[in-house]
């Protein structure tokens, strides 16, 4: 079987750093053209998706979406804050009205980072052309804003870490790497994160390729799945997370699992970067 790294059109220069990372880590060369099993990047929205891809096409478009995410977490009972997709503005204003206790959240779907996400009191306040359906959720206050993050390469779940700002007064709670929050290691996941993360890649068929879950937990202790994350076509994962362990292990464990159906790797017996 032909590996391939492919990474095309327009927007690639956008993935550059992250195909040269991916082609020194699998040891397979960055290219235009589909081969017999690829880690697909940048493609034109127009390109025919029916490949043979290491990550889901699929699952590649349910995570670029916030709003399809949240139906596949709906669908498989997956712990979340309460969310709701609605078509309207009138939907909109039955939810607040309804849930009047709740502070909410209306979230740019098609975003990362926390882009353009805002808090939501009265559909006035929804700007004019929203991207519809509205997703709404509800907002999780913490006294101390942050997220936890957990990996998944090939069924195998791994890379606890933790985003908060260093300055600790920073009551931002959009906890993203763009908006200046930095990763923080050493707490180990508790078993009902792990099952809430293998919940959530589960339903969005990642996890058995490659995926990771954004988490937080509440001021009684349960465990919520915000989102999930993937490489290809329209977002990546963060591979600055500021710990070379885990850089090297995101792209051993990709490596090993890229050519686990293809044959014998490339880099012998034991797995090192390209040179």
């Amino acid at each position: 079987m032909r590996p391939a790294i492919i990474n095309t059109s327009n927007g690639k220069w956008a993935f550059e750093k992250l195909a040269n990372i991916l082609s020194e880590a699998l040891w397979v060369e960055i290219q235009e053209k589909f081969c017999d099993i690829n880690y697909t990047l940048c493609i034109e929205e127009s390109e025919n998706y029916n490949i043979n891809n290491f990550i889901p096409i699929n699952s590649i478009k349910i995570a670029a979406d916030k709003r399809n995410i949240e139906k596949r977490f709906n669908q498989f009972s997956v712990a979340r804050p309460k969310t709701f997709v609605v078509q309207d503005e009138k939907d909109v204003e039955s939810i607040l009205s309804e849930h009047f206790y709740i502070k909410w959240i209306l979230k740019y779907p098609i975003g990362c980072g926390g882009i353009n996400h805002r808090f939501i009191e009265k559909i006035s306040q929804i700007p004019k052309g929203w991207p519809k359906p509205f997703l709404l959720q509800e907002f999780i206050e913490l006294q101390i804003p942050e997220v936890y993050r957990l990996y998944c390469v090939d069924s195998e779940i791994f890379g606890f870490n933790a985003r908060r700002f260093q300055d600790k007064n920073n009551k931002n709670p959009w906890v993203s790497h763009q908006g200046g929050a930095i990763y923080e290691y050493g707490e180990s996941p508790e078993k009902e994160a792990q099952e809430v993360v293998k919940a959530a890649l589960i339903s969005t068929d990642l996890y058995n390729s490659f995926g990771v879950v954004d988490l937080l937990k509440n001021k009684t202790g349960k465990w919520y799945a915000l989102e999930v994350g993937t490489d290809g076509i329209y977002n990546y994962v963060d591979r600055e997370v500021g710990n070379q362990k885990l850089f090297d292990e995101i792209n051993e464990r990709l490596a090993k699992a890229f050519w686990k159906n293809i044959g014998n790797p490339p880099w012998g017996k034991t797995w090192k970067y390209r040179d």
